[in-house]
């Protein structure tokens, strides 16, 4: 089994993880690509390979032949803009013996575009943050009908880029005139937790690990702790009967008075997973099951609950003379 992690970057621990469900198939090597050749990722991995940036119209193409070249069996790609791309394209990854472990197109436009989060969340009856678009905003600061403080985010932003906080109608006003194809939405208090989910791309709900997050540090959870599935559960299970997710997938939410109230999808591997894979998740194994074609149990409820992760920075040191992955920095 030949697996090729795309957008890799810092993902080390996922590497690792995928390493470690690997270890019974023999010859299966676990590669990965990105368009940086100093990203971390690239050097733990058994091969590296060097994209074009996904903004690229060359992208699909580099990335299918790496496919073919390499026998790659599964690509698990890991950040939000290279998602629409190979949600369209996967039946020509399919056509060359390549599963890539990703949602359906409509699925991945849900949680890409958070407008379109919102719209799913209310018409199903899932508790979700009031979200609004600029015109209906505006319309409502004439009528003094909008609650502070609220949050502006990038219509179809990731990484918590982009997200900012107003606490009065005048620098709502201000931030508004600055920004294009913006939400506002209420900010909402309370715990934040997000929710590891593994679908099989039928409707059926794998695992489900929710993760309390305690600090973020650029845009990524640096601290956390995993928590009870029970306030979850029914949601997570209609959230993925409709959807129908193939592989991971994490849900944001915040936990109010009321119980949880959700904000995005995002239909990929989070970058806090490590934390969920540790407490017993193991969605790398049965991402490759079912890749496989095998028939994969759920594993609903079995995770190790308080279990705290806390990060730190490590690094890779390499002699450029050797020069493993073909650096030009000795040139400078």
């Amino acid at each position: 089994m030949n697996i090729l992690l795309t957008s890799a970057g810092r993902r080390v621990s996922l590497l690792r993880a995928f390493r470690r469900a690997v270890e019974n198939l023999k010859g299966s090597k676990i590669m990965a690509a990105d368009c940086d050749s100093t990203a971390p990722t690239l050097i733990e991995a058994d091969e590296s390979f060097i994209l074009p940036r996904v903004s690229s119209d060359r992208y699909i193409e580099e990335l299918i032949n790496i496919c073919e070249q390499k026998k790659i069996d599964l690509v698990i790609p890991l950040i939000d803009p290279e998602l629409p791309l190979l949600a369209s394209s996967k039946d020509i990854f399919y056509k060359i013996g390549c599963i890539v472990a990703i949602s359906s197109p409509e699925t991945v436009n849900i949680g890409n575009d958070k407008l379109a989060t919102w719209e799913f969340f209310t018409s199903n009856n899932i508790p979700a943050a009031q979200t609004f678009m600029e015109e209906e905003v505006q319309e409502k600061l004439i009528r003094h009908e909008l609650s502070f403080p609220v949050i502006i985010k990038p219509r179809c932003g990731s990484s918590s880029q982009g997200i900012i906080k107003c606490d009065t109608r005048d620098q709502l006003s201000f931030y508004i005139s600055k920004e294009n194809d913006i939400i506002i939405q209420e900010l909402l208090l309370g715990p934040e937790v997000t929710l590891d989910i593994m679908g099989d791309g039928q409707g059926g709900l794998l695992s489900l690990v929710p993760r309390k997050r305690l600090k973020i540090r650029g845009g990524e959870v640096e601290r956390g702790i995993t928590v009870d599935d029970g306030l979850f559960y029914d949601y997570v299970a209609k959230i993925v009967q409709i959807l129908k997710p193939f592989g991971a997938i994490n849900i944001q939410c915040f936990i109010t008075g009321g119980g949880p109230v959700f904000t995005e999808i995002n239909p990929r591997f989070g970058g806090g997973y490590p934390l969920a894979d540790t407490a017993g998740a193991q969605f790398p194994e049965m991402l490759i099951a079912l890749a496989r074609g095998e028939k994969v149990k759920p594993r609903i409820g079995q995770y190790q609950r308080g279990l705290l992760m806390s990060r730190f920075d490590e690094a890779f040191f390499i002699a450029l003379e050797n020069d493993p992955l073909g650096y030009s920095l000795m040139e400078l």
